[in-house]
């Protein structure tokens, strides 16, 4: 009987370990990140810093357009929370990217009536919207570009 139970109680713990682990689903993930995202958007007191330049060609001889990227952080801890970038060039693009305890949660892309929506957890995809692998990679290594030139210069 004593083995039985001990048996019982080491199959019942090996289920529990080895079973799908419980977390938040994912519309409860995107209903925080909007809830974030509205905070961020309504905080009056995040400091901003703009950068403007010229787009060059793949030579770096001749402009081809302009742009214009403005980082909102917390002055007093430099906590990045959200940057947003315009390019002007044949096409106009504007990408804006929020980050949450320094990692990206969220970014649009918008260009023209096509909208690219991301949403992250820990690194991780957890929704897309009108994205494919490759915009995926490059949306993604932009934001860890800017997220790097503001961590260098902040």
């Amino acid at each position: 009987m004593k083995h039985k139970s001990i048996l019982t109680v080491l199959i019942i713990s090996i289920f529990y370990s080895c079973g799908p682990k419980v977390g938040k689903d994912s519309n409860a993930i995107l209903q925080d990140t909007k809830s974030y995202i509205s905070k961020i958007e309504s905080d009056q007191n995040l400091k901003t810093e703009v950068t403007e330049g010229a787009l060059t060609d793949a030579d770096g001889f001749q402009d081809i357009g302009s742009f214009k990227y403005t980082v909102y952080f917390d002055e007093n801890t430099n906590e990045l929370f959200k940057i947003k970038n315009v390019e002007k060039a044949a096409r106009t693009f504007t990408e804006t990217y929020y980050f949450k305890d320094n990692e990206l949660v969220y970014l649009q892309s918008v260009s023209g009536s096509d909208t690219k929506t991301i949403y992250l957890k820990k690194g991780r995809v957890i929704s897309e919207t009108n994205t494919t692998s490759e915009d995926q990679q490059l949306l993604l290594a932009k934001a860890n570009r800017f997220k790097k030139t503001f961590k260098k210069e902040n």
